[in-house]
């Protein structure tokens, strides 16, 4: 009778805990980039801080989730203008206004991506990741989360100023060696995750998701692009949880082709001399 007893004791306990998992709510986080490993020039590195932090918050409910950009403060850009006075070229790193929307139910992703004073729509599958977990844990806002890694073909950004470093970046003599340039690059790139199955929803920032809860960090590429959740909560705007429908509507390999396109663009016509750089997040 005792043994029944206990048995049953740890049926309710395992149906209770079940229920308790959260199934809809918002996390908000905090993503670190490190700009010196985008930033070639030694000097211009000396002019810039090491990280750029932003905030993000993803919604999300049994069907469907939503990460977006938390709006940045209008304090000054400590990043802005950070190539130079003068006529030189603008440098703005605050973070675009990007929106990824993801149908649960059908793994269909609609990101609007601001890119080059332009706006993308890209809609295309939600590709899987193949995830290799870890028993390995840790605690994240509150919860205790699981290790799992795998491997993406990242696009690797990077700044490059030229012979004349970051003093050449403000003239111009006509000689386009010494102004910036950017180049965008394939790179394999290792991404580990912290995953907690106290939230039931398989959802995470960006398009990183498919495992057993939602993911409350990503660390890309040995800590270039750190994104970690500083708030949980099951609290949220549900008429927002909506797909974006702004911009012009192309799948992932269409954008791919529109950045290397614009890229192209930007080198012929002598680098990146008045342009705005607002720099993205994947």
């Amino acid at each position: 009778m005792k043994k029944f007893t206990i048995t049953l004791l740890v049926a309710v306990f395992a149906f209770v805990a079940a229920n308790a998992q959260m199934k809809e709510g918002k996390i908000v986080y905090e993503r670190k980039i490190n700009m010196w490993k985008m930033i070639t020039d030694p000097e211009m590195r000396t002019r810039i801080p090491e990280f750029r932090t932003s905030e993000f918050e993803l919604l999300f409910n049994d069907q469907a989730s939503l990460f977006r950009n938390v709006p940045e403060d209008e304090a000054p850009d400590p990043f802005a203008n950070s190539g130079g006075g003068g006529g030189g070229p603008r440098f703005s790193f605050r973070m675009p206004e990007t929106t990824t929307y993801t149908n649960i139910a059908t793994q269909m992703q609609y990101e609007s991506r601001p890119m080059f004073e332009k706006t993308f729509l890209v809609v295309d599958s939600l590709k899987p990741l193949k995830w290799k977990i870890s028993e390995e844990t840790k605690t994240i806002a509150k919860h205790v989360c699981k290790k799992a890694t795998t491997m993406i073909t990242a696009q690797n950004v990077r700044f490059n100023v030229g012979g004349g470093g970051a003093r050449g970046m403000g003239r111009n003599n006509g000689d386009t060696s010494n102004k910036p340039s950017a180049a965008i690059t394939p790179k394999e790139t290792e991404v580990v995750v912290w995953y907690t199955e106290d939230i039931a929803a398989s959802v995470g920032p960006d398009n990183y998701s498919g495992l057993p809860g939602a993911i409350l960090e990503v660390d890309v590429d040995n800590g270039s692009n750190v994104t970690t959740a500083t708030e949980v909560t099951t609290k949220y705007p549900k008429k927002e949880l909506v797909e974006p429908t702004k911009g012009d509507k192309m799948n992932k390999a269409q954008f791919q082709d529109a950045m290397k396109k614009l890229m192209e663009d930007m080198q012929r016509g002598g680098g990146m001399g008045g342009m705005r750089i607002r720099v993205g997040s994947n």
